[in-house]
């Protein structure tokens, strides 16, 4: 067979599976949005939908149709985007504010711990009011540390508080904590300076349920011992804050961090309990079993219960895709029709990406979506062979079967996530398989249920004793997890990979799950291309906060810090992305540290007193100066990197490259901009 003749026959014999690419033309348009330098006019937008509408009723030969309807679904994506950016217009700070006095109606508290294991409340204010010239954003996050009084969804508070800006990435295409702020509506953050003085309560549906899911949470940190109750809450409500470091990061170099976080795997357990208990129910009532079709009675609850657990879990994206799901199964059951698994996939991906264009960049979009097409793809593969291969056998080959397909589950969901794992945490885990053989049953079988049973025979009175065996469970999950993070292997570090190699990876990978023809074989080309470029990246040897308090040197295995009390954070963000081994202090002395890079003297001064100049050296310099020092290779001052929002640097043979923060994160609506004093609506009273 000649290539055309393969082609054409795949072609063809995959037609029907060209709708579950719809998602990915429309994700692609979303991507390119994204990744532009400037915020385009919102007549791109309407011009957007013209043309995806024309490519919906105008083109009628079949192959040129698909072709342009792919190119009128990336448009249509990036029409979408750019709605949804223009009609959030979320107002973001851009610099600290002095302290004010600052009213607002609270809308979240979450329990945070301190590092001395004492929890402290974080506030998510809304309709804010405060005398200033200043325009406030919608809403801002608080940290209200100390013993205070317990404050709840609904009141509006008064308080003294320090705002100030959501931080920039800390290296240049890092990951974006201002464009995340920004699709959350979140403006600014900052500290509380005074206890909050509870005005009023206000009564709405939202202020009432988020009440609901923190009394929730309040009862089971204080019913259980700590960290079982943080862990439950999270599994419950969805509310993690109160889970200490420790516990977050065993779970996470064990390969069970997809628990902590409700996801598709908690719905499907909890649908598929409401689903069994409200058949087997209707069945005890003859005259109700008679009357009604018991399947559909159970599909219609097992709906209604999945949908409350996804308002009482706060509407995470990998939630929203298993209810999606979920629906569409249950509304095919009540129909009598049969769901196509990876058509449910697709749907439920398109209808978020619909709703929410900006998930597309988040890791709980990314890992949900990729567990579950590598998931579906394998079962559709594999389903036919094993089923016949039961049939033909007695129990120990259903018992094989069932062994097998927790392994084979494992293994896929691992892979399946990896390069996106690698990619957006720069970490990976070699026993999270062997976590989850026991962890992923423990919880389905286990875990979820009791907390199903908790939930609903708590209010009656009858909770105690699920309480306890839920409580044991959790228990036994977290020990799993501290055995298996202490072993060797279960954290191996990275360094950040391509762009180029995360992209043919992830197509590569589409390529060969969404097709069932035999030229989804050649997905294997770019995938293959993509994992071996992983390993080529171009890292940064010099990297500076864009606060001024930081500068790192990557030589060697090591990263060399300015100091080693400032900007720890920051510093943790570097090592992770240069997948450095230690973070060691430079070489200072009264205020200048002093290296060397191929050579060439660096010299970072952090103090305005002592600032050196070195012939052919790269100079570095925290602090303000009127210092000029033009023999030097390179001078990066104060109000250089107060402009840029930080730097990396590369020294290559021939010469220096340099990337600015701000200016890799173009100008775009979230974007942080450098606006001086005369320039702030304080001084111009």
């Amino acid at each position: 067979m000649n290539i055309k003749n393969f082609i054409s026959s795949s072609f063809y014999g995959d037609l029907h599976r060209w709708f579950l690419w719809v998602p990915v033309f429309f994700g692609c348009g979303i991507s390119v949005y994204f990744s532009l330098y400037e915020e385009p006019s919102i007549l791109w937008g309407y011009g957007g939908v013209v043309i995806f509408l024309l490519s919906l009723i105008v083109v009628r030969l079949q192959l040129f149709k698909i072709l342009f309807l792919a190119v009128g679904f990336m448009i249509f994506g990036f029409s979408v985007a750019l709605f949804r950016t223009h009609l959030l217009r979320t107002t973001m700070l851009h610099y600290s504010l002095p302290s004010l006095i600052l009213e607002g109606e609270v809308a979240q508290v979450e329990l945070k711990p301190t590092k001395a294991g004492n929890l402290y409340q974080r506030l998510l204010l809304t309709n804010l009011k405060a005398e200033t010239a200043e325009n406030l954003p919608q809403k801002v996050r608080l940290s209200l540390k100390g013993k205070r009084e317990r404050v709840w969804p609904g009141q509006v508070i008064r308080l003294r508080a320090k705002l100030m800006p959501i931080s920039d990435p800390g290296i240049p295409q890092g990951f974006d904590f201002r464009r995340q702020a920004y699709f959350n509506g979140l403006g600014a953050t900052g500290f509380a300076l005074s206890p909050p003085e509870v005005l009023r309560e206000t009564f709405g549906w939202q202020s009432h349920l988020a009440k609901k899911r923190e009394k929730i949470t309040d009862y089971f940190l204080k019913t259980m011992s700590p960290p079982l109750g943080a862990i439950a809450a999270a599994l419950i409500t969805g509310d993690k804050a109160a889970i200490p470091e420790k516990v977050r990061e065993d779970f996470i170099n064990s390969g069970l961090a997809h628990i902590l976080a409700i996801s598709g795997l908690h719905l499907t357990i909890i649908a598929g309990v409401v689903f069994a208990v409200f058949r087997r129910g209707i069945a005890l009532i003859p005259p109700l079993c008679l009357a009604f079709n018991s399947k559909k009675l159970a599909a219609a609850a097992t709906i209604f219960m999945t949908f409350l657990y996804l308002v009482l879990s706060g509407f995470g994206i990998p939630a929203q895709r298993a209810f999606i799901m979920i629906t569409v199964v249950m509304g095919a059951i009540l129909l009598d029709r049969t769901a196509l698994s990876m058509r449910t996939v697709a749907l439920a991906a398109f209808v978020i990406l619909l709703l929410m264009p900006e998930s597309l960049l988040g890791p709980s979009f990314q890992l949900s979506f990729a567990a579950v097409i590598v998931l579906v793809a394998g079962y559709e593969t594999w389903r036919n062979p094993l089923s016949s291969w039961m049939v033909r056998g007695g129990i120990l080959r259903k018992k094989i079967a069932y062994c097998g397909g927790l392994i084979f589950t494992s293994l896929l969901a691992t892979l399946a996530t990896l390069p996106f794992t690698i990619y957006l945490f720069h970490r990976f885990s070699v026993h999270a398989i062997l976590a989850n053989l026991v962890a992923v049953p423990l919880t389905s079988l286990v875990i979820m249920p009791l907390a199903f049973l908790t939930c609903v025979l708590t209010p009656l009175g009858l909770g105690d004793f699920p309480l306890w065996v839920f409580e044991k469970s959790l228990s036994l999950l977290l020990q799993i997890a501290e055995v298996v993070s202490s072993w060797p292997g279960s954290h191996i570090w990275v360094s950040h990979p391509p762009l180029s190699a995360f992209i043919l990876t992830v197509f590569g990978g589409l390529w060969f799950c969404l097709w069932h023809q035999p030229w989804r074989r050649l997905g294997l080309l770019p995938l293959t291309l993509g994992c071996v470029l992983g390993f080529q990246g171009n890292l940064p040897q010099v990297l500076i906060d864009g606060q001024g308090k930081l500068v790192g040197l990557h030589e060697g295995n090591n990263l060399y810090v300015s100091s080693s009390r400032k900007g720890k954070f920051t510093a943790e963000t570097w090592q992770k992305y240069l997948a450095a081994k230690e973070v060691k202090p430079m070489a200072c002395d009264e205020g200048v540290c002093q290296s060397s890079l191929q050579g060439i003297p660096l010299i970072v001064s952090s103090e305005k007193e002592r600032q050196p100049c070195v012939k052919e050296a790269i100079l570095i310099r925290l602090e303000p100066s009127e210092q000029a020092c033009p023999e030097a290779r390179l001078v990066i001052g104060w109000y250089d990197i107060w402009k840029a929002g930080g730097y990396a640097l590369w020294l290559t043979e021939k010469n220096l490259h340099i990337e600015k923060v701000r200016e890799s994160q173009g100008m775009r609506p979230w974007t942080g901009r450098a606006i001086r004093r005369r320039d702030r609506p304080s001084q111009l009273d």
